[in-house]
């Protein structure tokens, strides 16, 4: 990391030799004696070859929206990625910086891929051409990509076509789920299975393996034999939170954590489900399998991964020129692992409009992002995307806007800790309480990052902050029925779940409307609500004990005794398991 870079080693061990101090996907072609690289220069990405001491550098291609080059081990083609799809050309091995495009090159370029790749390779020497579409393995022979002669006058001859079936690489593996009966008595349950709480005064939860199998009155609400117990009274008991916008990290250079702070930090603050709408594919969706398996620990994991992104920016660029582009981009996120897709800043009303459809089409969820623009917020939300992302800009919503928004089936999310037009609530919150020394969050996050963000703070005049005149906003909405929900950003793992209710609250939200936020509205709106959102017989068993009640102040929802996700109980403090089992969390890299 402080000195970054292409290296080469030998094979047989030995000093390491920096041949450039940037690139990526370095490789070799048809010899050993040039090293090939991408490198980002120019506002391009470069096809580089050094040899074997870094000098004599030669570029090879250029193309500005290209993500990555590969050259063959023949040396007579070369893969390149754009627009999430894999295309070959033939490779001149001189000095020409040929363009490297879709269109408009000076070399013959076939498209190898067809719904989109993952991976490309090359093997038997370049003879053949891989690539990967979600878990499914395509190959090609490159034989098949180029005509060997000119097409004689008037011949028309066809080009490649992409195969439509290929090898299977999916592997079944066994959801992690606990066995045996576990009763949690004498609590205060607020289930959230109605608009008023359905608070249960003394309640017992029956839960069998990861569901809960009975919830009631506690006079009522049978105990069955060999149950493992746990007293909660006194205590009050809430659903799992359901953080519905959690950007964070999985993973780095697709290696993912066996242990993960981030992610054990939202669950020890009773985070149970996490919607993250824009990640990497290849490090969420393993991290969220991960999760489900019992590898790792931290809240259910869903996710969008990349963003359908309309800035011309190579990493990200989804190029949408009419309907099947954009189906092209959902299906491939949805063989990927998407439980939703992000509709992000296509510059053209009709390009967002095709995302929607698409997503109709194959039947997933399409959270939109309207950039603290007014005019398109309104757009989105006529558009029918199942939420809006971020707060509407304007400080007050009039008339036209609450009846207009209040009339659609399109959820809210105004992510109020990153509030557009002023002071937003993460800055309030770190101002107004001593985050670094939360009893859990301290526990959970490196003590140098967490007091180099929040030891040192600025306040400013109580009118400065936005975070409660977007609450008041999304209050109004919430009243003309628009689904709102929180929307915590990844500001500070966890916590600022907590602190979305809290600024819910500051902008007029009763208690239970501000847990509602959290809890059954989001999975309502994600379409969560058959498993999660609520404490009710044949749900998923996630749920928070808490040692003060939330409903008369909803500061009282971090005071956490325990938090339950999948039929397991966790202490917060430690985040070991207690009670329904005996895992215990390894030792952070600080500590």
């Amino acid at each position: 990391s402080e000195r970054s870079g292409v290296y080469t080693v030998p094979a047989a061990g030995g000093s390491a030799t920096r041949l450039s101090d940037s690139g990526s996907a370095p490789h070799f072609g048809a010899d050993n004696d040039r090293i090939y690289m991408t490198i980002s220069e120019e506002q391009k990405q470069r096809l580089v070859s050094v040899n074997r001491t870094g000098d004599d550098r030669r570029a090879h291609a250029s193309g500005e929206l290209v993500t990555s080059y590969q050259v063959a081990p023949d040396g007579e083609n070369f893969l390149f990625e754009q627009n999430y799809n894999a295309y070959v050309m033939p490779f001149l091995p001189g000095t020409q910086d040929i363009a490297a495009n879709i269109e408009n090159t000076p070399l013959p370029v076939t498209r190898v891929s067809g719904t989109a790749a993952s991976y490309p390779s090359w093997s038997l020497g370049g003879d053949r051409v891989h690539w990967t579409t979600g878990p499914t393995l395509f190959s090609a022979s490159t034989s098949q990509l180029f005509h060997s002669a000119p097409a004689a006058e008037g011949e028309e001859r066809p080009g490649f076509t992409p195969p439509e079936t290929g090898v299977s690489l999916a592997i079944t593996a066994q959801a992690a789920r606990p066995s045996g009966t576990v009763a949690i008595t004498g609590a205060r349950i607020v289930t959230m299975a109605s608009d008023d709480g359905g608070i249960i005064e003394d309640g017992t939860v029956v839960i069998q393996g990861d569901r809960i199998a009975a919830i009631g009155p506690s006079a009522s609400t049978p105990i069955p034999a060999g149950a493992r117990t746990v007293d909660a009274s006194g205590a009050t008991i809430i659903p799992g939170l359901i953080d519905a916008h959690a950007h964070g990290p999985h993973g780095t250079g697709d290696i993912i954590p066996q242990q993960n702070w981030h992610t054990i930090a939202h669950l020890a603050f009773g985070v149970t489900t996490v919607h993250d709408p824009s990640n990497t594919a290849s490090e969420v969706f393993p991290s969220a399998e991960m999760q489900r398996a019992g590898i790792t620990l931290g809240p259910r994991v869903f996710s969008t991964a990349e963003i359908v992104y309309g800035a011309r920016s190579p990493s990200r660029y989804a190029l949408i020129n009419d309907y099947d582009d954009a189906l092209d981009h959902v299906r491939r996120l949805r063989m990927q692992g998407a439980h939703s897709i992000k509709n992000y800043n296509q510059p053209r009303r009709e390009q967002r409009q095709q995302v929607v459809a698409a997503a109709i089409a194959e039947n997933i969820a399409v959270v939109a992002e309207g950039g603290s623009l007014f005019g398109m917020d309104m757009a989105l939300i006529a558009d029918g995307n199942t939420t809006l992302e971020h707060n509407i800009p304007q400080a007050v919503l009039y008339e036209d806007v609450l009846s207009f928004f209040g009339q659609t089936d399109v959820g809210y999310t105004p992510t109020l800790v990153v509030t557009y037009s002023g002071l937003a609530a993460d800055p309030y919150w770190r101002a107004h309480t001593d985050v670094w020394r939360h009893p859990i969050l301290s526990r959970h996050a490196p003590p140098r990052i967490l007091q180099a963000n929040s030891v040192r703070r600025t306040i400013a005049p109580e009118e400065d902050y936005v975070d409660d005149e977007a609450a008041a906003a999304a209050h109004a909405l919430a009243q003309r029925g628009v689904p709102v929900s929180i929307g915590a950003h990844g500001q500070e793992e966890g916590l600022a779940a907590h602190w979305e209710m809290w600024s819910f609250a500051r902008g007029g939200m009763s208690p239970i409307e501000a847990l509602r936020t959290a809890t059954i509205v989001p999975a309502q709106a994600l379409g969560f609500d058959r498993d999660l959102g609520s404490l009710e017989t044949g749900k998923l068993a996630d749920l928070v004990i808490l040692d003060a009640d939330p409903t008369e102040n909803i500061r009282n929802s971090d005071q956490i005794r325990n938090v339950m996700i999948g039929g397991r109980l966790y202490d917060p403090l430690t985040m070991n398991e207690t009670v329904t089992g005996n895992r215990t969390r390894a030792p952070y890299w600080w500590e």
